[in-house]
């Protein structure tokens, strides 16, 4: 069987400080040569960024302009995080080595070189057969989860066979409903990873159907 996890709120807990966040889009905005307020760095925070054309028509900058900077710096920002520990992974992540004896992945909306970089840092790379988070285009956003396009790599690389996905998003289940996949749902107010690991032991995951075709992409862009 392969299990997959999302990464944001489920294996890493990138919400309990959001100070590299900040930090990065200041960086951003003074690459731009626009003044890094409070206002202008939430106008570049992830679930702001729906219209990213209306954000760049504010900021008088194109967009490609815009988005080059905003994912460069991101990205700088979220992996110095990772690798300084000012962002932890969760403290139950041991309970992924529960199911080492199926193969594992890891599908994240948060760019593939975040993912690497958790993965290295906890000493998990080896662990996970295949890694897939977005790449650094424009033209990656329009394929976020909970568009199947992410995916198409894990299954070419593990093939056929039964699959179950991990989230903490009402677009991760979307996104397992899409692709045939079991689901089972993370709040981290109400289960843990241990208690999540154990229900995919005991095989008591749902099957989602597709709720919508229009569905918002998840966060951590």
């Amino acid at each position: 069987m392969n299990v997959g996890f999302d990464l944001d709120g489920v294996l890493l807990d990138s919400a309990a400080d959001l100070g590299w966040l900040d930090r990065g889009l200041d960086n951003a905005l003074a690459e731009l040569d626009i003044e890094p307020t409070e206002s202008n760095r939430r106008k570049l925070y992830p679930d702001a960024l729906a219209d990213l054309e209306a954000v760049s028509t504010e900021f008088g900058v194109e967009p490609d302009r815009l988005w080059a900077a905003r994912t460069r710096n991101y990205t700088e920002a979220k992996v110095a995080a990772i690798r300084s520990d000012e962002l932890m992974p969760f403290e139950d992540l041991d309970a992924i080595e529960r199911v080492t004896d199926e193969t594992l992945f890891c599908v994240s909306n948060s760019p593939q070189e975040v993912v690497e970089a958790f993965l290295e840092t906890t000493g998990y790379d080896e662990a996970f057969d295949v890694a897939v988070g977005r790449g650094q285009s424009r033209e990656a956003l329009d394929r976020l989860k909970p568009d199947p396009a992410m995916f198409e790599p894990v299954a070419d690389a593990l093939g056929d066979g039964e699959y179950v996905y991990v989230g903490d998003r009402d677009t991760d289940r979307e996104f397992a409903a899409r692709t045939g996949m079991g689901y089972v749902h993370l709040d981290r107010r109400e289960r843990t990873l241990a208690e999540t690991v154990a229900a995919i032991e005991d095989r008591a995951w749902e099957q989602p159907t597709v709720a919508s075709a229009n569905s918002p992409p998840s966060g951590s862009t």
